[in-house]
Order: C-alpha cells, then sequence, then structure tokens
C-alpha cells in the first residue's frame, strides 16, 4: 500500500505557538499534545503550504507553463471531495518515533494517590524544547522598556516531523509535482521568522513497504516538471444487493466502532463568535451522510434509486449516535459496551459526594442534602452501581490571514476588511473509540454493509481536510443481529433474555429517558421543546391525553443544527429535548395489549421526527429500582499502571537522560542558593574578583588563574568564611571555603555531580536494565559533568553578586 507524508526538519530553532501561554512560565508556548510531545498543527501546515504553491504558480506564470490551479489542489471553504474541494488531506506533523514512545511515556507519567509519576508532561516538553528570553528596546534610551519581558519556548533545532498526507484519488505525477514543489517552497513557519527562527526543509515522500522514496522533481533538468491539472478519478465498478424493504420498524441492530485518529470538531451552537465548541459524541447524521456519500461514489448508483430514497431518505434505517465505548479492564471476557449519557435526575449530594436519583422514593434528609450535578456525561449504568466515562477534550488556536495582500503573514483586527481573524476550536482528543448502532431490517442492514465494505476510514466534522476529522470505522458485529434480548440502555449487549419488553411499574409510572436528542412537534407540526404527549398517547393506545398525565421533569434543551455539504449551506437550527432528560408519567387507566406492545415500539422506534438521523432515542421504565441513591461513582476511564512488555526504547532512554540532566541543573541552583545564604555580606568577594573569578569560569583556567592568587588579598577574601555542605549531596569535606570550593570544581567535577546523576538516573530509570542505566551514568559523567559544574560555579557567582546588590532579597525563594 502507498503512503504520503510530509517530511520538515528543523534547520533553527522553532516556534509553533499554541496561541496561549502559561502564566508564570511562558507567554508563547509550542503545541504540543498530552504527553508533552511537540507537534507541528496540520491546519498549519495546509495553510502555509497553500502560500508557497502561490509562489511556485506565480514562477510557472512567468515562464508561460501551464500549472494545476491552488484552489483545485488545496480547495475552498466549504467544499467537499470531488467537487472542487482539497483533493488531499494533510494531519499533525509528530515526532517521527512518536508512535514508539507513547506507551513508555503514559506508563512514566502515571499518577494516583499512591503512585508518583516518574516524569511530568513539562518534563518531555522541555527535554525537546528550550525558553527564550526577549524585550523591547527604547529607540531613544537604548534600554528595555518597563513590562516588555517576554518569554518563547523554541523548539531544538534538528528534530525531524511526519505528518501524514491522504488523498481523495489516486494522485497524478503532475499533482505529486505540484505539491513535491510547493513543499520544497515552503522554508519558513512559526513565529520571528526574520528574527533567525523556523526556518525548516519540507519534502513530500511515498512509501511503499517500508521504502522512502524523495517525490521532490530535480528542478535544474533541462525541462520543468509538469503540474499542469488534470481530471480526479472517480470509480465506476457496480455493487449488486438484494431487494430493498418496505420501510417498517427496525428488527435487527449493526453495532459500529469509530476511532478518532486525529482530533475532530462536531460544532454546537454555543461559545462566542470566535470559538467553536465541540459536541461530547457523534451524532448519527454523520455517519447517516458519510454513508449516503460512500452509495453515490459508485457512478452506477444515483440520488433517485429506490434504495437510496428507502434508506437514507425514508429512514428505512437508523444511524444511532456513537457514544464513548468502555471496557471494564477487571472482567477481560466481556466486550466493549457504548456508554449511554447519565440521566439529569441522577445527581451528587455536595458535602458526602454520593449520588441521589429523584425518581426513586426519597427520604426527608434526602430531600434537604445540597445537591449538584455530575460533571461527567456518560456512564454505564446497572443496579446500585454508576460507572462513568468522560470525552477529553483539547483546544486549538488558529488564524486567518489577511487575504488582500499575501505579504501579511497574520490575521489583523476584527475592523479591517478581509483582514482575517483569529479563532479557536475545541475538538475531541485522538485515540478515543466511540460506539454506535444501526437498526433496521436484516435485509436493509447486509446491503449497508455491502455499500460500506471498503470504507476503512470516515471524515467527520469540521476542518477535514486539515488537522481534523479523521477516524477508523469498522463493524461490532460481523452479521446483523436481532434486536430480541438487546436493549439500547445495556449497550445493545446480548443479555439472551429474549423477554426485553419495558418493564410495567406497580404505581402506574412511566419513565421516559431520553438516549438522544428528540425533535418534537406539536399537533400542528411546529418545533416544540415539550415532550410530544399527542404522539406518546397514540403510541400507548390512549384514547385520551387525560390518561397520561406528565408528573416530574428533570429536562435540559439544546439546540441542533448541522450543513448540507451537497448545498454548502447550514442546516436550520432545530430546538430539541436534550439527551438524559428524564420524564415522569402518570398513567390514569391500565395500558391495553396495543398500548404494552406499543412500550416496545417507543423504544425500537423513537419518537419525534429525522428518526433515521438517530434523533429521538428514549429507554421506557429502564431506569427504576436501580438503588443509585447513597451509592457512590465509578470512574470507568481511570489509568491503570501497565508496564509496557516491549524493551525501552532508546529515544525514552535519551529522554530520561536528559530529565536527568536538567534535574541536576535544578538542584545545584538550588546548592547554589543555599551555600549563598551562608556567607554574610561582608565575607562576599567584591564584583571585580567575582567577575575575574567568572572570567577564568569562561576560559577553562580556573585551577591555574586561582593557584596565581596564593598569597594576594584576593585569596583572603575567598578563604575567610567556612561554608557547611554536610546537608548537599556532594562527595566533599563537609567544611570548606569559597577557595576550596572552586579548586575542587576545577580539578574534580564529578565530586559535584556524580551523586546527583545517580540518584536522578536511578529514581527514573529503574524499569531500565542495570546495563542500561550504568551506561547513562557514564555518559552523563562524561560529557556532562564538567558543563554541570562550570554552570553551578557561574550561577554561584550570580547570586552572590545579587545578594551584595539586593540584600533584603530571600535566595531560596
Amino acid at each position: 500500500m502507498t503512503a504520503y507524508f510530509l517530511e520538515i526538519k528543523l534547520l533553527s530553532p522553532l516556534t509553533s505557538a499554541a496561541g496561549e501561554g502559561r502564566v508564570g512560565l511562558v507567554d508563547r508556548d509550542i503545541a504540543f499534545d498530552d504527553l508533552g510531545l511537540p507537534i507541528l498543527p496540520g491546519k498549519r501546515l495546509k495553510g502555509l503550504w497553500r502560500e508557497a504553491y502561490r509562489d511556485v504558480v506565480d514562477a510557472w506564470d512567468q515562464c508561460a507553463e501551464t500549472w494545476t490551479s491552488v484552489d483545485k489542489i488545496f480547495g475552498e471553504t466549504g467544499q467537499k471531495p470531488h467537487s472542487g474541494g482539497a483533493c488531499f488531506y494533510i494531519g499533525n506533523a509528530k515526532l517521527e518515533d512518536a508512535e514508539s514512545l507513547k506507551a513508555w511515556l503514559e506508563f512514566l507519567q502515571y499518577r494516583d494517590d499512591r503512585i508518583e509519576p516518574k516524569i511530568l508532561v513539562d518534563d518531555v516538553v522541555n527535554y525537546y524544547a528550550t525558553v527564550r528570553a526577549q524585550t523591547a528596546i527604547d529607540r531613544h534610551t537604548g534600554s528595555a522598556e518597563e513590562n516588555s519581558l517576554r518569554l518563547t519556548r523554541t523548539l531544538k533545532s534538528g528534530w525531524i516531523f511526519r505528518a501524514p498526507v491522504y488523498f481523495t484519488d489516486t494522485p497524478n505525477r503532475e499533482l505529486q509535482n505540484a505539491l513535491a514543489l510547493g513543499a520544497v517552497a515552503l522554508r519558513h513557519m512559526g513565529i520571528a521568522r526574520t528574527r533567525g527562527l523556523g526556518k525548516i526543509q519540507c519534502r513530500l515522500f511515498e512509501e511503499n513497504n517500508g521504502h522512502k522514496k524523495n517525490l521532490t522533481p530535480d528542478l535544474t533538468q533541462p525541462n520543468l516538471p509538469s503540474i499542469a491539472g488534470a481530471d480526479t478519478i472517480r470509480s465506476s465498478k457496480s455493487i449488486t444487493f438484494k431487494a430493498v424493504s418496505k420501510t417498517g420498524p427496525p428488527s435487527h441492530v449493526l453495532r459500529y466502532r469509530l476511532t478518532l485518529k486525529d482530533p475532530i470538531v462536531i460544532p454546537v451552537a454555543d461559545g462566542d463568535p470566535n470559538t467553536v465548541v465541540t459536541r461530547k459524541d457523534i451524532p448519527g447524521s454523520h455517519l447517516w451522510g458519510a454513508a449516503a456519500w460512500h452509495y453515490l461514489k459508485d457512478a452506477s448508483r444515483g440520488p433517485k434509486d429506490k434504495a437510496f430514497c428507502h434508506v437514507f431518505l425514508d429512514s428505512g434505517l437508523r444511524f444511532l449516535t456513537a457514544y464513548p465505548e468502555v471496557h471494564d479492564p477487571d472482567e477481560y471476557d466481556e466486550p466493549d459496551q457504548r456508554t449511554i449519557p447519565i440521566p439529569h435526575s441522577v445527581r451528587e449530594f455536595k458535602e458526602e459526594e454520593t449520588l441521589v436519583d429523584f425518581t426513586e422514593t426519597l427520604t426527608a434528609d434526602h430531600k434537604k442534602k445540597p445537591k449538584r450535578r455530575i460533571n461527567r456525561r456518560y456512564a454505564r449504568i446497572l443496579t446500585g452501581k454508576l460507572e462513568t466515562a468522560t470525552v477529553k477534550t483539547e483546544f486549538n488556536y488558529h488564524h486567518a490571514r489577511a487575504s488582500n495582500d499575501r505579504r501579511i503573514g497574520r490575521a489583523l483586527a476584527a475592523n479591517i476588511p478581509n483582514g482575517g481573524a483569529l479563532f479557536k476550536y475545541e475538538a475531541m482528543q485522538p485515540d478515543q473509540s466511540f460506539q454506535g448502532a444501526v437498526l433496521g431490517t436484516e435485509d436493509d442492514l447486509k446491503n449497508l454493509q455491502v455499500w460500506l465494505k471498503d470504507m476503512k476510514t470516515i471524515k467527520l466534522g469540521r476542518s477535514r481536510s486539515a488537522q481534523y476529522g479523521n477516524a477508523d470505522f469498522e463493524w461490532v458485529d460481523a452479521a446483523p443481529q436481532n434486536l430480541s434480548g438487546r436493549i439500547e440502555w445495556e449497550g445493545f449487549i446480548d443479555t439472551s433474555n429474549p423477554a426485553n419488553t419495558p418493564p410495567l411499574l406497580p404505581d402506574n409510572r412511566l419513565i421516559i429517558t431520553v438516549l438522544s436528542p428528540v425533535l418534537a412537534v406539536n399537533e400542528k407540526g411546529h418545533p416544540d421543546t415539550s415532550f410530544p404527549l399527542h404522539e406518546l398517547a397514540n403510541i400507548l393506545d390512549l384514547k385520551t391525553h387525560d390518561a397520561l398525565t406528565l408528573t416530574a421533569s428533570y429536562a435540559r434543551t439544546e439546540m441542533i443544527g448541522g450543513y448540507h455539504t451537497h448545498l454548502r449551506l447550514p442546516r436550520q437550527q432545530y430546538p430539541a429535548i436534550a439527551v438524559g432528560s428524564v420524564f415522569e408519567f402518570a398513567l390514569k387507566q391500565p395500558l391495553s395489549e396495543k398500548g404494552k406492545k406499543g412500550l416496545m415500539k417507543l423504544e425500537q422506534n423513537g419518537i419525534g421526527i429525522r428518526k433515521g438521523e438517530g434523533y429521538g432515542r428514549i429507554a421506557v421504565n429502564r431506569q427504576h429500582a436501580l438503588d443509585l441513591t447513597d451509592t457512590t461513582e465509578t470512574q470507568f476511564d481511570k489509568k491503570r499502571l501497565e508496564k509496557p512488555t516491549e524493551s525501552v526504547p532508546q529515544e525514552i532512554q535519551n529522554i530520561l537522560q536528559g530529565i536527568a540532566e536538567t534535574r541536576c541543573v535544578s538542584t545545584m541552583q538550588q546548592y547554589a542558593r543555599d551555600i549563598a545564604e551562608q556567607i554574610p555580606n561582608k565575607s562576599i568577594p567584591n564584583n571585580t574578583l567575582l567577575g575575574r573569578l567568572r572570567l577564568f569560569i569562561q576560559q577553562d583556567s580556573l585551577v591555574d588563574s586561582l593557584e596565581e592568587l596564593r598569597g594576594k588579598p584576593a585569596e583572603e577574601k575567598l578563604t575567610n568564611h567556612r561554608i557547611s555542605t554536610s546537608d548537599l549531596e556532594f562527595d566533599l569535606p563537609n567544611q570548606l571555603t569559597l577557595y576550596d570550593l572552586f579548586i575542587t570544581g576545577g580539578r574534580n567535577p564529578n565530586a559535584f555531580t556524580k551523586r546527583l546523576i545517580e540518584d536522578n538516573v536511578e529514581t527514573l530509570a529503574e524499569n531500565c536494565e542495570e546495563d542500561t542505566r550504568t551506561a547513562m551514568v557514564n555518559t552523563l559523567l562524561e560529557n556532562q559533568s564538567c558543563t554541570l559544574c562550570k554552570d553551578f560555579l557561574d550561577y554561584l557567582l550570580t547570586v552572590l553578586r545579587r545578594k551584595v546588590q539586593t540584600p533584603n532579597t530571600t535566595l531560596t525563594q
């Protein structure tokens, strides 16, 4: 299989800014994942690649050569594949060995109440990056302006990143040439590009069976490589399938799984104008649209086919929402299960952190205690047990450049026409699994499997051509399963109990829990956020609406929007009853046999409109006798400490070695402050002598220069006070003078560093083999011991000078 990727090599330090700072640490930070591994956002790469290709097009135009338009390759806003949109997708650029590091980094960063992590996210970030300080200079005085100090984190040069590139159709040679030339023209990225930062080298590669091939054309050849356009390739093969069934209640279920490979943004009507907030689940309408588009990709099929109209327009199939998937680590034989939204009637006591369910019979004491909503959204609910899961999200900042002047590489003020804008996306993080289901007849579901048999990946949400939207698709069930014995409340797992009819409650109550947004209409057909009593009464065969009374509700509302891809227009926003809403009804007359069957029909068929897109799913009388009151929440997705089975990769060893070095520096700086605190101000050498000592250190002549000071007043200043080193992890006598300290540092730097290096390596690399730890210690002693000691002595001089200049400052803070 042919794969493509963009390789980016950092030729200078680079700041691919994350759009926000970290108070007290840096004002401008780099983009990195939740493990601390740096990334170069794909959306940014695509924009820079587009601008670089424009430069190529300008050069081709001067040479009277034909070329493929920028919009045909990189697309326009809102376009779809095969219709003038972007012909390729680019993901985030990650370190070339990032995937092999994740398991070990998760293990080393594991934290719970009993185990402290060996490393922190900041340790990993600091290994790959450094912090630079900058100030603004006053042109009139030549000195730094007040309040102008800024700290910027920059990636170190030399790192190599790879960004995956996927094409909607097999790329021809002209398209490869165009993108490869655009990659060569992309030579700078990030901030401060005119001040020495952000110089990069980009190349487009093709990979087959592990063999890489650079697609960059030879620009020195006599004839320029062609980048003329070509028509996109569409599949024309025909697939046969069974005749469609008549539209009726679903009888079978087919579960599917979506595994996020990239962040995904599914917008909701929330947030400020410059922030896009994402849903925490994947609506069935997204799979509904992707399946319809996949059906129409075959040239032999069209939107007027009976099969298409039946399945996608007449709700022949019900594409249910994909909710987070969980697996109980204590039950290895148990299949992965789809969670459900936590009912809004389930709350948590503020003081005791135990649960309460308002649908259960509560005591007066329960009613008096203050309560709060549970801060998680999804759970597996069993009798006496609420096992919750959450969806991890991230924020990414982006900016649209000023469109009227290509020389301006940033967004301008909002009031400037065509000045671009700064905006922010909230996205679901990758490597999370969601499980949904499709309901329908057995024949319709088998046809769907045939239509989607080559759909291994799927594009979801917004910005699907760069950085966002890529997910793996697979069927959980090999074939459609009978709905008998399978209910949505329990994740459609086979309970081997054919009698899955919703139970009748003894007190003539009816409890309905909303499992997906309900789009209801009133009797006149207008949108309504009230529960559709008239529809419910008809399904339960109740002759009068008075026979059904709403007694309690724990509900919220939300707005349901969307996007018509084929029209490139947003869908009308629709008010809906939100997921997790709970309604209690009192039945004033017994249900007939038809009404009892209606209870099952409610769960299988749903309620409201747009059921084919997964809306209107409810559970009937399932939230009863669960005994959740006075129980505690269990967090399902809490990580467990599992040591990776493979050996420690070399890059992990390098990271641990770098972190050990950083921690030694931090510890030795603290020791320098402790030593300075012991020396009274009158015993500190004057600034002239401190400056000479710093010069000796910089010139690597510390020992020889200090020996020349014997018998002189300078030596007296270095020997007039003794320092206690008993509390320091140095291999030194307990009492030393400054002279002895500097002489020892010049002659035997290992006396300062050996114990610190050994202790840090032993702590960080305890999971490595003995030989590996020994090699790490020897490498640090051989390569870094002198540098660490020089930095320690230099920092000590700085602290001593600071103490004389600001005697009231506490150096240990």
